[in-house]
């Protein structure tokens, strides 16, 4: 019985997972902008969800998407509905960062006087190099990867409504 109960309940979060997953495409899909540009703002909001920035990613992804010149609201709109993943895609930059790197030395780095983010910090110090490497590669392939598939699904979806 109890784990009927688990099941249903997994498959109800998975449901609403799936179905929030949708709603996010549907209308990244149906944004005004061009191809490029919302496949652009995609993509760097896929960016900055695997780069290690805390809290203020979300209106650093719009002031960058502004400067380069790309769908803002894909990029904010990205980075939100990817945010619940970042502890995943943080563990990818780790693995990766220590494929990449081996066995890079420690880092003997403190931090102090930083109430807030000191916490956050010594954490990112803590996995040092590999960490941050595997950050800069998985946001690089990832957001490149996200690029070119969303403006094929884009200019598709484009040339079927026009004929």
């Amino acid at each position: 019985m109890l784990a009927e109960g688990i099941l249903c309940l997994k498959k109800k979060i998975a449901t609403r997972v799936l179905e929030y997953l949708k709603n996010y495409y549907d209308k990244v899909m149906s944004l005004p902008d061009s191809p490029k540009k919302i496949a652009r703002g995609v993509a760097l909001g896929i960016a900055f969800d695997f780069l290690p920035i805390p809290i203020i990613s979300i209106p650093l992804s719009y002031l960058v998407a502004r400067l380069i010149r790309c769908s803002p609201l894909a990029a904010v709109a990205t980075v939100c509905v990817f945010k619940a993943m970042v502890p995943v895609f943080f563990t990818f930059d780790i693995l990766v960062g220590k494929f990449l790197c081996g066995g890079a030395p420690e880092t003997d780095v403190s931090i102090s006087g930083l109430s807030f983010v000191g916490p956050y910090l010594e954490k990112v110090i803590e996995h040092g190099y590999p960490f941050l490497v595997g950050s800069l590669v998985n946001a690089t392939l990832f957001s490149l990867a996200v690029y070119f598939l969303l403006l094929i699904l884009l200019e598709r979806r484009r040339r079927k409504r026009n004929t």
